[in-house]
């Protein structure tokens, strides 16, 4: 795995984790001894901590290193995708919004009542 997925897979878990446990970025903090402005680094995939770390985190917030297992992706199959794709350019065929250029994009904005004085003067300049 990337390791900046990884990081940013971990963070993203241990703020569940603290959301879940209804605690504040300070209460954690507080707790484990490790600052605000780490913690939130941490979360956001923007620092690599130390596995001690992580365990002191996670046991300022009642949990273990087991609750940081990835959760499983669901997969669609390609065939699946492909099918939605062919019902999705259907509708919009049939909701004559199918491929348009600039000025018709205007037309259907103006048409909505949106103001596109400034669009339209762009679009002559170019």
């Amino acid at each position: 795995m990337d390791k900046d997925l990884y990081l940013l897979i971990t963070g993203a878990l241990l703020r569940q984790r603290r959301e879940a446990a209804q605690l504040t970025l300070a209460d954690v903090s507080q707790r484990s001894g490790v600052t605000i402005a780490h913690l939130s680094r941490i979360e956001n995939g923007l620092a690599d901590p130390r596995l001690s770390t992580i365990q002191r985190v996670l046991e300022a917030m009642g949990g273990t290193l087991a609750d940081l297992k990835t959760p499983r992706v669901a997969t669609v199959p390609v065939d699946a995708v492909l099918e939605r794709r062919v019902v999705g350019q259907k509708r919009v065929d049939r909701a004559g919004l199918g491929p348009s250029d600039a000025s018709s994009r205007v037309d259907r904005k103006e048409r909505a009542g949106i103001d596109v004085t400034v669009e339209r003067s762009a679009m002559r300049s170019s």
